[in-house]
């Protein structure tokens, strides 16, 4: 028995662990708050109506989203937290 165990340590060892789940997904009304901060930050940026920039909530890491925008086929992706602060956008290529 103590053999087979042995045996089995170092495999144990090689094994991954489980990647991190990316977090809960919020409520419809929590993720609604966060595309409309990140769609103003944005329409402040570029200097159009909120009518311009179409928001789309991503995903949620660390109590974080990722909030994706378009305006005429540009891209911005908007880092907000869960009181709907943007913390930050990117113009990813």
């Amino acid at each position: 028995m103590r053999l087979a165990l042995l045996t089995l340590l170092p495999l144990a060892a090689c094994m991954e662990a489980a990647p991190p789940s990316p977090g809960p997904v919020p409520t419809a009304a929590a993720a609604a708050a966060q595309e409309a901060a990140c769609r103003a930050a944005i329409a402040r940026h570029i200097g159009q109506p909120l009518s311009a920039v179409e928001p789309r909530w991503l995903s949620e890491t660390g109590g974080i989203a990722t909030v994706e925008t378009l305006d005429n086929g540009r891209r911005h992706l908007c880092s907000v937290d869960a009181a709907g602060r943007v913390l930050g956008y990117s113009h990813p290529r």
